[in-house]
């Protein structure tokens, strides 16, 4: 397959975005990311955020759009990320986790399927404390993984598992760090992709074994705290970069 790609998320740029997400994708560009992961539009016309990811040399990863806009609007949502050229988009969570739920995540899976994109979904800690992400997973097949092993992690359960039982769903992985810290009232505290306690370069390795291998990665960060935003998403690439060079 083609060298994967590395994205960057705009959450972490989310204050920056409402301000100005032109200006946003200029900086990522000249960080050196291959592409990003929207959080939405902010207000700007997907014909104008196409030209300025071309004038960037920017790919969209995808977008995470909200359950019940997805399932309301799903041609709606499809043809406007169509139109920034997205391969990806993440759906929220349901409001309720049941079997209308993953009609719904079918649904909306084969539309996507049909279009030339696949739907994904992205979990956080929830899912893995409140044991739900195989129910959710096992029980559909037009819904891929995005699987956040650092959020995985700190959910209490092993990334190694869940790569290894979703490794022919995995075409976009999440890398994300983070330290313990018991003065935190959430037990830990984030750090940029590489300066934590997550084992990269061994999750890095199995992930090649998946089949297809995951076409992105993407250095998801939440909170660069008392640090510059651009500063930890620069190093988080940095060290990845360094990590695909070593890891084969």
């Amino acid at each position: 397959m083609a060298t994967a790609k590395i994205g960057s998320p705009l959450y972490i740029l989310r204050e920056e975005c409402a301000k100005d997400l032109m200006q946003v994708l200029e900086k990522i560009s000249e960080l050196g990311y291959d592409g990003v992961e929207f959080l939405g539009f902010f207000g700007n016309k997907p014909a104008d955020i196409k030209n300025k990811l071309d004038s960037c040399g920017l790919t969209a990863v995808g977008d995470h759009v909200a359950f019940d806009e997805f399932a309301n609007n799903t041609n709606k949502v499809i043809d406007e990320h169509k139109e920034i050229g997205c391969k990806y988009i993440t759906i929220g969570a349901p409001p309720v986790l049941d079997d209308k739920a993953f009609e719904i995540f079918e649904r909306i899976g084969e539309a996507m399927i049909l279009s030339g994109m696949k739907l994904l979904y992205h979990n956080h800690a929830e899912e893995l404390r409140e044991k739900t992400l195989e129910k959710i997973f096992d029980s559909t097949k037009n819904l891929y993984c995005e699987l956040d092993l650092g959020w995985i992690s700190i959910g209490g359960a092993d990334p190694v598992y869940y790569l290894e039982k979703y490794k022919d769903r995995c075409p976009v992985v999440h890398f994300k760090d983070y330290m313990p810290d018991k003065t935190n009232n959430a037990g830990f505290i984030f750090r940029p992709t590489g300066y934590g306690i997550m084992p990269n370069a061994e999750l890095y390795a199995l992930s090649l074994t998946c089949d297809p291998q995951p076409e992105w990665y993407v250095m998801d960060h939440d909170c660069a705290y008392d640090r510059d935003n651009y500063f930890d998403l620069k190093i988080s690439l940095e060290y990845f970069r360094n990590l695909m060079t070593v890891v084969k």
